[in-house]
């Protein structure tokens, strides 16, 4: 059987996000999430970390994943649905953009 392993906050992690998105948090129906609408999450990641979008990509037609990292290496990963409600389910630091490298078994 195949064991799904996802990546999340811890507490301390969630009580600091839901300190600088304000009061509006939402915990989703897949457990800890933090949620907030888009913007105001996107806005904050800015404000607080200098993140900005490194990646996008499609979760099937009902939601987006998009990667914000700075360049002192703090990263968040964010899905977004069809509503425009963003959760918050990785975040981290040692972020190193690999845009030059080889691709996966060339080289290695």
């Amino acid at each position: 059987m195949k064991k799904t392993v996802r990546a999340s906050f811890g507490l301390a992690a969630m009580a600091c996000v839901a300190l600088f998105t304000g009061a509006q948090q939402a915990t989703s129906q897949t457990g800890g999430d933090v949620c907030a609408p888009r913007d105001d999450l996107v806005a904050q990641l800015g404000a607080q970390y200098s993140e900005r979008q490194k990646g996008v990509g499609l979760l099937g037609e009902q939601a987006v994943m998009e990667v914000f990292a700075s360049d002192q290496g703090s990263w968040t990963i964010l899905t977004t649905d069809i509503n425009g409600t963003s959760c918050i389910v990785a975040a981290g630091e040692g972020w190193d953009d690999t845009s030059s490298a080889t691709l996966v078994g060339e080289g290695v």
